[in-house]
């Protein structure tokens, strides 16, 4: 294995460790960002009425 090679494998292995602990905080801050979200008190009227949408019955369906 040549120094060059080594190099190459000292980034990859570097860049992977950084995006694999990076990534894991931004995933998890996405997540908490949506489930702030979906709890948050003034969305629940919103959230009920869409969550009746399925068993209205439309005059207009045929």
């Amino acid at each position: 294995m040549n120094a060059g090679n080594a190099e190459v494998i000292s980034t990859y292995e570097s860049l992977r460790a950084f995006a694999a602990s990076w990534g894991l905080i931004f995933f998890g801050l996405i997540f908490l960002g949506v489930i702030v979200y979906v709890f948050w008190p003034s969305r629940r009227k919103q959230f009920e009425h869409d969550a009746r949408i399925p068993f209205r019955e439309d005059d207009d369906d045929v």
